[in-house]
């Protein structure tokens, strides 16, 4: 698929059909995350892939969000590593730059799993605490959990929601 192709392919997917994501896509996804462009090539996050659909349905609960991770087979939580990216650029790269790195990284695995057939969602809205305590990372675990990122399949492709003019998007 040429990349124009899978930027005007993606769409975010709020329901799945409980297909299986297989582990060689998992991997792929992985590996086009890998890519993403990040601050001073540091690559200042670190993720969590979980695909049993307990956990899965859990951290759903967790962010009242239930009905979106319905159905959803594999997850990719990103987590910002604020001390590594400050190393190099100090309060601006604790504060901003990881979180950007870990934000870019999700954004590439929804491309490389719309590259491949896989359908996404965006999660930001979650409980940072239930998620930390799930993984029984403590405060001195030096990661922010940042993003979700669900990956599923479905029976029919949602329309892609509306779009501002590009005009409305200038300063």
């Amino acid at each position: 698929m040429e990349f124009s192709e899978v930027i005007k392919n993606r769409v975010s997917v709020r329901g799945y059909n409980g297909k299986k994501v297989s582990d060689e896509d998992v991997q792929e996804v992985l590996e086009v995350m890998q890519l993403a462009p990040n601050a001073g090539h540091k690559q200042a996050y670190r993720i969590r892939v979980l695909k049993d659909e307990a956990e899965i349905a859990r951290i759903g609960k967790g962010a009242g969000q239930e009905e979106r991770f319905a159905g959803a087979t594999a997850l990719i939580v990103f987590f910002a590593v604020p001390e590594e990216s400050g190393e190099r650029f100090g309060e601006r790269g604790r504060g901003l730059y990881c979180v950007q790195d870990a934000t870019l990284a999700c954004a590439y695995a929804q491309l490389g799993a719309a590259a491949i057939g896989v359908s996404s969602l965006w999660v930001g809205s979650f409980d940072e605490e239930d998620l930390m305590n799930m993984f029984d990372l403590g405060e001195d675990a030096g990661v922010l959990p940042v993003a979700i990122t669900l990956l599923g399949h479905v029976d029919e492709k949602p329309e892609r929601s509306g779009r501002k003019d590009l005009k409305d998007l200038m300063v």
